[in-house]
């Protein structure tokens, strides 16, 4: 969700986006799907692709592994290290998967990329990249965790809400629409702290990576090994009706 554009809730608002996203209610549950990753994997080192306020980077620091936050939002950024800086074992920086530091090359064992963080890159030539990328920052024998909205299981044309939540006397509402090959989130913000009012309302656009065509560009980049689930503890099965999709790649 981070990887959006300067106009964004997500620039504007991102002292505001663990309220908006239920951090703090997220917190237990998402804590449990970050330990399922460990158990399978037994990291040392990880990378949380596009972190945003850095929830599930604090998840893997704070069972003494070795991580790096990564998103190119300066302001996630910066509300990442408010929120969790002072941690051992971890570390924030502003980075784009499309052309990340060489310094990272064959540090990691794991590369988590979550929450549909991935459709920001905005093209198949991106997506490539960014997969090269994470490719080079693994070692040998090392595995990528990709978490996507599964388009198709969201009804065409449709307005559903995801979720409504508050922080004082701001209130936020989120929804979805598909349209086609391509996926509309809007925010809705009320402050009713003003006088009069204040209302705003952001739209945010992502293309939609067929399943198919994110599986090739892994295949070209030379990953192998390549499940997919429907769920983070990789328990549940995909299929066309799962919400999200979850793809893990091993570097060969």
């Amino acid at each position: 969700m981070s990887q959006t554009k300067d106009n964004s809730f997500f620039e504007k608002y991102a002292h505001e986006y663990d309220f908006l996203t239920n951090a703090v209610q997220r917190r237990n549950n998402h804590r449990k799907e970050i330990d399922a990753l460990i158990n399978k994997f037994q990291p040392t080192a990880v990378i949380d692709a596009g972190c945003a306020s850095g929830l599930t980077s604090s998840l893997f620091a704070e069972t003494g592994i070795k991580t790096k936050g990564i998103d190119r939002s300066r302001p996630m950024i910066k509300k990442a290290k408010e929120n969790y800086g002072t941690l051992d074992n971890l570390s924030f920086h502003i980075a784009s998967f499309e052309s990340l530091p060489k310094s990272y090359d064959n540090k990691f064992d794991l590369v988590v990329c979550l929450a549909n963080s991935i459709s920001g890159v905005g093209s198949l030539r991106n997506l490539s990249l960014a997969f090269k990328g994470f490719y080079k920052t693994l070692k040998p024998g090392g595995v990528l965790v990709l978490q996507m909205l599964n388009y198709a299981s969201i009804p065409n044309g449709v307005l559903q809400p995801i979720r409504a939540t508050q922080n004082n006397k701001i209130y936020y509402q989120r929804f979805t629409e598909r349209r086609g090959q391509r996926l509309y989130i809007y925010v809705n913000r009320l402050d009713t702290s003003k006088n009069p009012l204040q209302y705003e309302m952001f739209r945010h656009e992502f293309d939609n990576f067929k399943p198919t065509e994110v599986i090739s560009t892994l295949k070209k980049t030379k990953f192998t090994k390549i499940n997919k689930y429907a769920d983070l503890f990789l328990k549940k099965k995909f299929d066309k009706s799962s919400r999200d999709l979850i793809l893990t790649a091993v570097k060969s």
